[in-house]
């Protein structure tokens, strides 16, 4: 053994050198044989340097192994991978052994270890997987059907655009229907509904009802025809045909049209020739009745009172059955004119109208045609007074168009009015004077006098010869129209008088610088000598 002085650097020198049989530590027991298996022993405490003592027994080390070779000192440190030497055991009585857990553990007691609530935690582990699984797919809709979603208030091709991407057969029902038309009002099955395997829909489409067609049915025919398609509200009108009594001849709206429930439809019916009721109707409304009816008719001015230009009674009366093609005579109230006289007032009628009231006060149309303006011309004549409708009532010129009905009746505007009568006729105190002026201004209701001169003081620069001639004249504006009058005599015939009246625009363009800017000068002088 070496000197326990050496230290730990002997001790190092010897744990670095494989044959080491001693090891460094001083108080370590050492073996005092590379071969032995027995412990020397510990040095004396005197520090002799001894390797053992008599007094120290020997110990038989249980462990000890010893091969064919013999022991090495490995072996002597109780390794355990040494090979052991049966014999060793039979020196002393050994210790009892130690088991000792292997830190591996074998397959069969590993399962034996396994703590049961494990494998509980595991399948509850995985059938909430699956559930979740199972969930999932069916929430998603990878199985089980689908979900039927909303489309009620849409219209066919969004609910088809809705349902289609989904894998929806999508049928379609009609119905008519007044608010919803072209929008879907119910689907089948419901929105929300889960479809299972089936996925199919049926969605009701609101369509609009039209008017069947009821032209040549009876009137009850029609009327049920009408009612199966939601029609609330018929009524009948009568017309008279030759078709057999009852038939209907038209419907209104029209076959095919679109209506709504509410809506009043009119079934026109055959009846036999009568005479419509057309009382209070205006006269030109009157008479398209009398034609739609397949009449003719007249009119007729009389002193019953009623309305202007509305019918008051007919011959024959309403509902009297007549033959096709019957005149019937309307009867309207004479217009409202105070008389011929009254020249303002004709710009206030009907053209048509006033026709007829100039013939019912025994006036006849000796001269008749249109101006290039679209205005009537027409004379008419009583034998006493002469009344012109012309667009230059200042001149006495004539158009010389024909004769025949008046272009009054076919509505040709009054452009402008010429009275010529004797002063007796028109007034017992037209002479010829200031008063005559005043008297018959309020035989023809005219007013607002704006100056008059006579046949001594009127201005013209034309050179003409006032022989004879003696009269007075005045002009006036009352509204939008200038009138004039023209009382006189030449050569001492009897008195006459021109009473005239047009729109203020017809004098714009009138020179009046040859008779010192007067209009009374220039009527006068334009009467008895032309222009």
């Amino acid at each position: 053994m070496d000197d326990p002085e050496l230290g730990g650097e002997a001790t190092r020198a010897k744990r670095d050198d494989p044959d080491a049989t001693r090891l460094a530590d001083p108080d370590a027991t050492v073996l005092t044989d590379p071969n032995a298996t027995q412990l020397a022993a510990p040095p004396s405490p005197e520090g002799t340097g001894d390797t053992a003592s008599d007094d120290m027994p020997t110990i038989v080390v249980p462990h000890a192994v010893s091969s064919g070779e013999g022991p090495d000192g490995i072996d002597a440190m109780d390794d355990p991978y040494a090979p052991i030497n049966d014999a060793d055991f039979t020196r002393v009585t050994p210790y009892a052994p130690m088991a000792i857990d292997s830190p591996v553990t074998a397959n069969d007691k590993h399962r034996s270890r396994v703590h049961p609530l494990a494998v509980v935690l595991v399948v509850v582990a995985l059938l909430a997987a699956a559930a979740f699984v199972v969930k999932y797919t069916y929430v998603n809709e990878y199985w089980g059907g689908k979900t039927l979603p909303d489309v009620v208030g849409k219209t066919e091709t969004e609910a088809r655009s809705t349902l289609s991407p989904l894998g929806f057969t999508v049928n379609v029902n009609e119905v008519l229907s007044d608010d919803n038309v072209g929008k879907v009002i119910s689907m089948d099955p419901a929105a929300g509904t889960r479809t299972g395997d089936d996925l199919s829909v049926t969605i009701t489409v609101g369509v609009a009802r039209t008017v069947p067609s009821v032209v040549g049915m009876s009137q009850a025919d029609a009327k049920t025809a009408l009612y199966n398609v939601g029609a609330e509200n018929i009524s009948i009108a009568y017309q008279n045909s030759s078709e057999a009594e009852g038939t209907v001849l038209a419907v209104d709206p029209g076959e095919g049209e679109a209506f709504v429930s509410s809506d009043q439809i009119t079934l026109t019916v055959a009846q036999p020739f009568k005479v419509p009721d057309v009382v209070g109707l205006t006269l030109s409304d009157a008479e398209k009745a009398i034609e739609a009816a397949g009449l003719a008719h007249t009119v007729s001015y009389t002193d019953e009172k009623g309305e202007e230009n509305a019918v008051v009674s007919t011959s024959p009366e309403a509902g009297t059955q007549v033959s096709e093609g019957s005149t019937v005579t309307l009867y309207v109230p004479s217009p409202k004119l105070m008389d011929a006289y009254h020249l303002a007032e004709y710009f206030n009628i009907d053209p048509a109208d006033l026709d007829a009231y100039l013939t019912k006060q025994g006036y006849s149309v000796s001269s008749t045609g249109v101006f290039p303006s679209g205005n009537a011309y027409a004379v008419y004549s009583d034998g006493t007074a002469t009344i012109t409708i012309t667009d230059y009532p200042e001149s006495a010129d004539a158009l010389g168009a024909g004769t025949g009905t008046s272009s009054l009746t076919a509505g040709k505007a009054v452009g402008g009015v010429r009275l010529q009568a004797s002063a007796s006729a028109v007034s017992s105190s037209a002479a010829i004077s200031s008063s005559g002026i005043s008297a018959v201004m309020d035989a023809c209701g005219l007013s607002n006098l704006v100056s008059s001169c006579t046949a001594d003081t009127a201005q013209t620069t034309r050179t003409i010869d006032k022989t004879g001639l003696s009269f007075i004249s005045g002009y006036g504006q009352q509204g939008n129209y200038v009138w004039s009058i023209l009382i006189g005599s030449l050569n001492g015939s009897s008195t006459h008088v021109v009473v005239t009246i047009a729109s203020k625009s017809h004098y714009d363009g009138i020179d009046l610088s040859d008779y010192g800017n007067d209009l009374a000068s220039y009527i006068a002088i334009t009467n008895y000598y032309g222009k």
